[in-house]
Order: C-alpha cells, then structure tokens, then sequence
C-alpha cells in the first residue's frame, strides 16, 4: 500500500477520535458492528424507535480481539454469548487513538479505559469481502481490503 493511501485512509478514520461507541453487537454471520457518535433515528418503518451512529464500523470476514491493558478479553473465536458479556468493556467509552497497520491493514482502535479492539486481517485468507468498512456521517463508506485494496464511496449506491 502506498504511504498517500494510507494517509488518506487515517484522514478519514481519525475523525471519529473522541467520539463515544454506543453500541457494540454482533451481526449477520457473528460480525462485529460498532455504532460510534451522535445517535441517528432510522429513518425505515421497520426500524421505527431505532437509532444508528453516526459512524458504524464492520468486521467482515475479519478476525478480532478486545484487550485490557493486561490481557485479552475476548476475541472473534469466543463463544457469541461470551462475547456480549465482554462488550460491556468497550461499550460508553470515547475513542482515544486509532492506528491503521501498513503492512496488513490492520486497525486498532484504543478507549479511554485503555481497553484495544484489534482487528486483525489475514492476507493469506483474502476473500472477495473488505477487511472491515466504516459509515461515515456523509454518507460515504470507507472499505479497506482484500488485500491493499481500499475504497470511499457513497454509501447511497
């Protein structure tokens, strides 16, 4: 990957340092999903007395761990009613640092408890599906991988 798309990438992600995640769940195929500042009412009548962040990262196809600042709490291979107990840690805190791997794309984001989610793509398991992707208030998407592969979009195609 290139330093200018890496840079661009961080550019985008670093916006939401400082902001609150709200809302962590696992979705469709156990992926993690991660609903980070302001809270947006869904607009669908399915979805009447919902609420969305304004920011929303997804695992996909994407192994990850959340770690303390002394050990691992829980990582993609847990059992799925462990790893709710275990979102408690991250739930409610603000964003502190974010950092974004070069080598294999992978990021971490750090809380204001000191708690890590490492998300951790494997290039030897490149797949058709991004790494991870992450929603933005302006309705774009950033996907980033296979691969070096990496996009920002909107999110309304």
């Amino acid at each position: 990957m290139l330093n200018s798309d890496l840079e661009q990438i961080i550019q985008i992600t670093s916006k939401v340092i400082g902001e609150s995640c709200w809302k962590v769940s696992l979705s469709y195929g156990d992926e993690l999903t991660l609903h980070i500042g302001e809270r947006i009412p869904y607009v669908q009548k399915s979805m009447v007395g919902k609420e969305k962040g304004s920011w929303i990262l997804g695992t996909r196809a994407t192994q990850w761990r959340i770690d303390s600042p002394s050990e691992t709490l829980v990582t993609s291979n847990d059992d799925p009613e462990i790893i709710r107990q275990k979102f408690d840690t991250i739930r409610d805190c603000h964003i502190s640092v974010i950092q974004i791997n070069s080598q294999n794309l992978a990021l971490t984001l750090t809380f204001s408890n000191g708690c890590k989610l490492i998300l951790l793509p494997k290039n030897e398991d490149d797949i058709y599906l991004p790494y991870w992707e992450m929603f933005t208030p302006h309705h774009m998407v950033l996907k980033v991988g296979p691969s070096t592969m990496w996009s920002y979009l909107s999110s309304n195609i």
